[in-house]
């Protein structure tokens, strides 16, 4: 009797630790639905407040910009101060020289606007804007400086947006920029969706010189760029890692954009939006709206691109077409997808809990010239002695997907071309190996990247272990228990 008591209770513990453990090893975060923007178009920008988590705010296509703060109701912070069609928000992670962390908007059309009180009003900045470059798609801080992409080329302004200056590539519609290196030397990286091609769709300056550089080692020449986003300095190896996403899947660059790598582990279709946390160089998110299908979502990475896991659960609508991470842990995001069959704009909120980022935001970039900003952290010491430099290829990228596919963020812009000067439709191509000198290796067919066994199998295996120790321990005892014949 003493001995069932026993092994009833071995497998009671197992089941007890079965029923923690496979759950929580199998478990998928969720998306939680936020109140529908009222809006019928797209939305292609979606940014965290970096003063104030759970705060978010989203450009739209014919509502302005549009401010959450309790999960609930959307708000209207720009009146009539801002036209009602917006490509990008972005936010200073410092605060301006009035108190409040500055907000940037960039109009579909309308050009550039900034907020230096939290949105109670608004300038419009467009001196030297004209045309096309109105058109205003992306925005990069920077340290005294602001970097814009438009439907005409790149725009600089050292004076917090009250002048802007040609930087070239004018004629080109640029989708996206990001600051590669934020100290001297200065390298900018600028990303291309239009038809026109200038050799890489894909370019690089440096020093503000206005000299674009196609960057070709790693990256197919027909990639169609819809987002470019850099995270912070990882501290083991001091390099800032950027990131390309487009029509042939997602790039990875550790050596400012000289060099390129394919990542593995995401499906072979178009993605449009990258979120880096602001704190953890390790931890990156990336979108896709699928072709406006079944086979968008959003997707983690929790080693700066090695591996990936889709984290789609509770998004009725997978067409994510814009998304944001915070500098909070567990991770705070913000996707918004489009249905356009409704037609409807879903915003959802995500806690991850399953990506705890450690370590700390830089201070901010101060773009309006702030005397007061700490120092950024320097990147990649002594990579950059002219750009570009020429690496060696040891190695091939894991993913060689016959067909591209239209950037997904490029071609859902198309259906706001009627209110804007909108940009030139994304062309397509197909995608081949990409040679580059810092991809990871590839898996065999059918195998997963890592050799690990997943979590849940591995407890199984070690519960059928104790269970077939515990059994032999039964049968030992019963036979020590059973009197030797004749005694």
């Amino acid at each position: 009797m003493a001995v069932t008591v026993r092994v009833t209770g071995a497998v009671a513990l197992l089941t007890l630790v079965f029923a923690v453990a496979l759950p929580a090893a199998g478990a998928d975060v969720q998306w939680a639905p936020l109140a529908p923007l009222p809006v019928a178009g797209p939305a292609f920008s979606v940014t965290n407040d970096p003063a104030v988590p759970g705060t978010v705010y989203a450009a739209t296509t014919g509502s302005g910009l549009l401010r959450n703060v309790d999960g609930k109701s959307w708000h209207d912070i720009g009146g009539s101060s801002l036209p009602k069609n917006l490509w990008r928000v972005a936010i200073d992670a410092a605060n301006g020289p009035k108190g409040s962390p500055p907000i940037y908007v960039g109009g579909a059309g309308g050009g550039f606007f900034k907020s230096l009180d939290g949105a109670k009003t608004w300038e419009t900045l467009n001196k030297g804007l004209s045309g096309r470059a109105l058109n205003v798609r992306s925005i990069a801080l920077g340290r005294g400086l602001i970097v814009i992409g438009t439907s005409d080329g790149v725009y600089k302004s050292t004076d917090g947006g009250k002048n802007w200056q040609a930087m070239g590539l004018q004629g080109f519609d640029v989708s996206s920029v990001a600051f590669a290196k934020y100290n001297p030397p200065l390298i900018i990286l600028a990303g291309i969706d239009g038809a026109n091609n200038p050799g890489s769709r894909l370019q690089g300056t440096q020093d503000l010189s206005g000299k674009w550089v196609p960057l070709k080692q790693g990256v197919p020449g027909d990639l169609v760029v819809s987002a470019i986003a850099s995270g912070p300095v990882h501290t083991q190896d001091n390099l800032r890692t950027l990131f390309a996403a487009g029509s042939g899947g997602v790039y990875k660059s550790d050596d400012d954009g000289q060099s390129w790598a394919q990542l593995a582990g995401l499906p072979a279709q178009g993605f449009g939006s990258l979120a880096l946390s602001p704190v953890d160089p390790n931890i990156l998110y990336t979108a896709s709206d699928g072709g406006g299908g079944t086979s968008g979502g959003v997707w983690r990475s929790t080693d700066r691109g090695g591996t990936w896991v889709q984290i789609s659960t509770g998004l009725a609508t997978k067409a994510v077409t814009a998304l944001s991470v915070g500098a909070d842990s567990p991770a705070t995001l913000f996707a918004i997808a489009w249905d356009p069959d409704k037609p409807a704009v879903l915003p959802y909120l995500l806690s991850d809990t399953q990506a705890q980022p450690q370590g700390s935001a830089e201070g901010g970039l101060c773009p309006e010239g702030n005397s007061d900003c700490p120092p950024l952290a320097a990147s990649s010491p002594g990579v950059v002695a002219s750009f570009p430099v020429v690496l060696p290829v040891p190695c091939s990228s894991p993913i060689t997907s016959a067909s591209g596919t239209p950037s997904p963020g490029a071609s859902a812009e198309a259906t706001v071309a009627a209110t804007a000067p909108a940009a030139s439709p994304s062309a397509s191509g197909s995608i081949g190996p990409s040679p580059s000198p810092s991809c990871p290796p590839s898996p065999p067919p059918g195998r997963s990247p890592r050799n690990d066994l997943p979590l849940g199998i591995a407890l199984v295996v070690v519960g059928v272990l104790l269970l077939v120790l515990a059994g032999r321990f039964l049968i030992v005892r019963r036979r020590r228990e059973i009197p030797a014949e004749g005694s």
